[in-house]
């Protein structure tokens, strides 16, 4: 069976930006931070949808960005920030000329050091743009700087670079009224519903399985998913595995059938007819394209 390849933040530059200089450091730090406005123009973009081995913070000061996460499509202006959670699938779709700001990798095991479990669901509960007040945004560009400072010393003191990455975090949080709102059971049952269908999707598509892992009713986990998210379990579940499905559907030397078995479904034919329901194509409409973007 086929396992999904997670991109590392190296493996994006080599796949996404070959064209980039040599004197641009290549960074093995958990915690990296790359000038919007020195590497934006090196991108292919868009790039090939994918599935990053970590988080990410995309900070705009000046201008604008497109980004693919998950099914939706999010534009980022000045004073925003976008959240992406390891697991999602993503790509970069647009960045105007005159983009400037910060994007800030970071893993999973950084992540939880950082920000309580609390803190985590209203991070990824709310909604993928937060905005931010001007000032805010200015204070945030200076620490950013700070932690690109320190980061790229020959020697990086990673104690400095995690305490400025919660501060930053920390003034995120204070400054936005929606990460301030209370979390109900509804949010936190979604946040670990979705959490175990990035993990279990191959193999577990029924939502008897996830209410089991959860302790819930079928009832009860349908109820707070479609209050949180406005969509059902199901929904939620068929859109994780065809959105993979299209990292897979990247390897031409598989066959859409092999593909649809090694996801589960039975029925090559339902896999076709649910990819173009929740994708707006077929999957080989969707591989001509990705294959005409290649070749570009």
């Amino acid at each position: 069976m086929s396992k999904i390849k997670r991109i590392t933040p190296t493996d994006f530059r080599g796949q996404f930006m070959s064209e980039m200089s040599t004197d641009f450091a290549i960074l093995r730090t958990p915690v990296q931070i790359h000038d919007i406005g020195k590497t934006s123009g090196f991108i292919k973009v868009p790039t090939p949808l994918h599935r990053p081995e970590f988080n990410f913070i995309v900070h705009i000061t000046r201008g604008s960005a497109k980004q693919q996460v998950d099914a939706n499509l999010v534009s980022i202006k000045q004073d925003e920030i976008l959240f992406v959670k390891q697991g999602n699938v993503t790509s970069l779709k647009e960045v105007s000329p005159d983009a400037a700001g910060y994007m800030i990798l970071f893993e999973d095991q950084t992540l939880n050091q950082l920000l309580s479990k609390q803190e985590l669901i209203k991070l990824f509960s709310a909604n993928t743009v937060i905005h931010l007040p001007e000032e805010s945004s200015i204070w945030l560009t200076s620490l950013f700087e700070l932690l690109s400072i320190e980061i790229y010393y020959p020697n990086p003191n990673l104690g400095i670079c995690y305490s400025l990455l919660q501060a930053g975090l920390q003034k995120i949080f204070t400054s936005s009224q929606e990460l301030n709102k209370s979390i109900n059971r509804s949010a936190e049952i979604t946040f670990n519903f979705k959490e175990l269908v990035y993990r279990c999707y191959l193999q577990h598509k029924s939502i008897l399985f996830y209410a089991g892992e959860l302790s819930v009713s079928e009832n009860y986990l349908h109820r707070c998913v479609k209050e949180t998210i406005g969509e059902s379990p199901k929904e939620w579940i068929n859109k994780v595995s065809i959105l993979q499905s299209q990292l897979l559907l990247q390897d031409l030397t598989k066959s859409i059938s092999e593909i649809a078995f090694e996801l589960n479904y039975g029925d090559p034919s339902y896999f076709g007819r649910l990819f173009k329901k929740i994708t707006g194509v077929t999957p080989s409409e969707y591989r001509i394209t990705f294959m005409q973007d290649l070749s570009e």
